[in-house]
């Protein structure tokens, strides 16, 4: 029984041993090039002549391709593209390795029709809204006032190729908020950037950081009228996204934004004994959404 269990346990680890182990190889042709997928329908990039790389042991499609780790994904090299010392046993072939770092080239193919995402993020925020109050009798103070149900609902496209460290993206946010008298509104253009310091196959941790800008925001104010205004700033933070390469995943962070009026006219309060001149929008927010994966 004893003896049973230590041929088993052997079997077991020489299989393991032969799936997972790793071997160095050197680049043999003038291109290698790196694909994402084992079909080499996506190409990813490629690695000069000279230059050593560890792939795997195991040949897969009938020995024709290889596994490489590229920025903590599995790609795929021809084996063709390789020489294998292990395999070969000789050190004392005439090529001479050039370079002896594993390098992949910055010059990455990227197709545009691969790696897109629909992205639609909801966030409650907590914002003041800032300006300047003019009273009836002439005297000014400085105003700050935390706005009431304050919220963005974004709808964003998003390329996100797993092999590079930085994504970008561009949408639409609609914004809505209120403080006493007044309401707000507006359809605000976003278009940024996110890094992607750690990344797994289930979980990512990202910050972002994205430009904002509004052609259209409006203030209504009761009783009076409406007031429309350009709006520009930035909107950013940092979240945690479960699946990223999933077809569907889902997100959760925290934010903030800084926002800026310009071309706004001075708006008059209800009772018309006061008015408020606007200049800037910020504050803080959480945020959760879905991705769909197309």
């Amino acid at each position: 029984m004893i003896r049973s269990i230590v041929i088993l346990l052997f079997l077991l680890v020489t299989f393991l041993e032969s799936t997972y182990a790793s071997q160095m190889a050197v680049v043999d042709s003038l291109r290698a090039i790196i694909y994402a997928d084992i079909d080499r329908e996506s190409p990813i990039g490629y690695v000069r002549k000279g230059k050593q790389l560890m792939v795997g042991n195991v040949k897969r499609r009938n020995d024709t391709m290889l596994p490489v780790m590229v920025n903590g994904q599995v790609a795929w090299i021809k084996v063709v593209d390789l020489y294998l010392p292990e395999e070969n046993k000789s050190f004392d072939d005439p090529r001479k390795i050039t370079e002896h770092e594993v390098l992949i080239d910055n010059e990455i193919k990227d197709p545009l029709d691969q790696n897109n995402f629909l992205t639609m993020k909801f966030s409650p925020s907590s914002l003041q809204i800032a300006g300047e109050l003019q009273n009836s009798d002439g005297s000014t103070e400085e105003l700050s006032e935390d706005l009431e149900s304050a919220t963005e609902i974004d709808f964003l496209y998003e390329h996100k190729n797993p092999y590079h460290a930085i994504h970008w993206g561009l949408g639409l946010s609609y914004f809505t908020g209120s403080v006493d008298t007044l309401s707000f509104r507006s359809v605000i253009l976003k278009g940024g950037a996110t890094w992607v310091p750690l990344r797994t196959a289930f979980i990512n941790f990202e910050v972002y950081g994205n430009l904002s800008l509004s052609g259209d925001f409006r203030i209504e104010s009761q009783d009076v009228g409406e007031y429309k205004a350009n709006m520009f700033g930035l909107d950013y933070g940092a979240l945690i996204r479960l699946f990223p390469e999933s077809k569907f995943g889902v997100f959760a962070g925290v934010g903030g934004s800084l926002y800026r009026f310009s071309n706004l006219s001075t708006v008059v309060l209800a009772g018309e004994t006061q008015s408020v001149d606007f200049s800037s929008l910020s504050g803080t927010k959480v945020q959760a959404g879905l991705v769909y994966k197309f």
